[in-house]
């Protein structure tokens, strides 16, 4: 077969001709997205926004991995209730989808599924059941999927590569101290200025301002553009649990500072009640360095009580203007009864009061992680969700034993699952503190990385 040989003139004419062909197709389609854009209705305005927002990060997870890591941090960090521009759809959502694409266009990636993908299936597999067995509306579906997401995300944020998963947590521990200092400036300015620059990242003055009512006085607590002061605790938090495992030195102190800061102005006790816990699990397992922990410790708790409304929060605990503390007693009496009938697949996840504050108040729902999630999705579901937390703790204690790093972090895990998860419920119910939880976890389920070699001493020239 003899095949035609084409001139250089002919290779010239179809090479000058594919941009021009490629640049009128791109006009005359840009030109009819914004006319339709411009005379469609409220549906076609998202529908054209999420395609153009999916076609935009397609392209920068199979071009740039990492930046998708970088920004799922940042978000998650800094603006874990932003929206996606012109949409009511959760950034951190998207983005949670948005890692496992990254993650096959991310070079030296080591899949290999083990015990956290099964139990990772298992009680996304219950919890559909308990769905279906409730009522399978389409908000309980929304529910599901933001929770499974949320959850799901700390399958591939564990096979990250030891660089990306450096470059991703460091990122993410910047975003806090960022979340926070802003949480500071806002509550030092009565929230009026930062106003309409952050009413992009869902600030909202009405659901953002929260106020503890205690016995001198009404302190005004920091949540920032957290919009829930115990969920900024459990952020920040987290955010100081990895801050100490993966940074070192000045850098190390001064986040410390700053998200500690934020943590204590939260007047979150869970959340202070969590790292507390995991300060204790690092000097039983870590006891190289168990006098230096103690002795900051101390100089923090010193420095905690120097400060008026920290003070007062936790000088009220258990006192009759404790108001959070009574709630709780009162929702854990009234538990079995609103549980009778439902022990076996919930009350159903498309349930009002978990969308709404005030309903929330008035129903006065369980605030414990593991029971609201029997609350929510029954006994069976609670006992897989259980066990998980269970084997959670167990594989953090022995794993914390490996370096400082690794237990600074699985004893995070661990202040966590016994305290904040026994204390309130948003790891059960808001996507935020779900995907944090899920971050917290990935990270425990790798080798922490050491601290770099002290750098040698420069010897003067004889």
């Amino acid at each position: 077969m003899i095949t035609p040989v084409k001139s250089p003139a002919t290779d010239a004419t179809t090479a000058g001709r594919v941009p021009w062909l490629t640049l009128t197709v791109s006009v005359i389609l840009t030109g009819a997205l914004v006319f339709v854009y411009l005379n469609g209705g409220v549906m076609t305005h998202a529908v054209l926004l999420a395609t153009g927002g999916a076609a935009i990060a397609a392209y920068a997870a199979a071009v740039h991995p990492r930046s998708i890591f970088v920004l799922f941090a940042v978000v998650l960090g800094a603006v874990p209730y932003m929206h996606v521009p012109g949409t009511s759809v959760p950034l951190l959502l998207v983005l949670a989808l948005g890692v496992w694409v990254a993650l096959v266009f991310l070079p030296g990636v080591d899949v290999r599924p083990g015990w956290p993908e099964f139990w990772v299936f298992l009680l996304a597999a219950t919890s559909i059941v308990s769905v279906v067995a409730t009522g399978p509306s389409r908000t309980a579906l929304v529910e599901y999927a933001a929770w499974l997401a949320a959850t799901a995300v700390v399958i591939p944020l564990r096979f990250l590569p030891v660089a990306a998963r450096i470059l991703t947590v460091r990122t993410f521990a910047i975003s806090t101290a960022v979340g926070a200092a802003l949480g500071i400036l806002i509550r030092a300015q009565r929230h009026e200025p930062l106003l309409g620059l952050l009413s992009a990242a869902g600030y909202d003055r009405e659901r953002n301002v929260q106020h503890v009512y205690g016995s001198e006085t009404t302190i005004t607590r920091l949540s920032g553009t957290f919009l829930e002061a115990n969920i900024a605790g459990l952020i920040l938090a987290t955010g100081l649990v990895l801050t100490v495992a993966y940074f070192h030195g000045s850098a190390r102190m001064a986040l410390v500072v700053v998200i500690g800061a934020g943590l204590l102005l939260t007047l979150s006790r869970a959340a202070i009640a969590t790292v507390l816990l995991a300060g204790l699990v690092v000097v039983l397992r870590a006891p190289i360095y168990r006098l230096a922990i103690v002795v900051a410790g101390f100089v923090a708790g010193l420095a905690a009580l120097a400060l008026p409304p920290v003070r007062i929060r936790l000088m009220d605990t258990f006192g009759p203007s404790d108001i959070g503390t009574l709630a709780r007693q009162l929702a854990l009496e009234d538990f079995p009864r609103l549980m009778d009938g439902h022990w076996v697949w919930g009350l159903g996840w498309a349930r009002a009061e978990f969308r709404s504050r005030s309903l929330g108040e008035a129903v006065n729902y369980v605030a414990n992680g593991p029971l609201v999630t029997i609350y929510r999705g029954g006994i069976v579901v609670g006992i897989v969700a259980i066990a998980v937390l269970i084997v959670l703790v167990v594989r953090s204690w022995f794993a914390a034993s490996r370096s400082f790093e690794d237990a600074v972090v699985c004893a995070g895990v661990i202040g966590f699952v016994l305290v904040a998860l026994q204390l309130d419920f948003p790891i059960a119910l808001s996507a935020p503190a779900t995907t944090m939880f899920s971050f917290l976890v990935a990270m425990s389920l790798v080798h922490a990385p050491e601290p770099p070699p002290p750098r040698p001493a420069r010897q003067s020239d004889a």
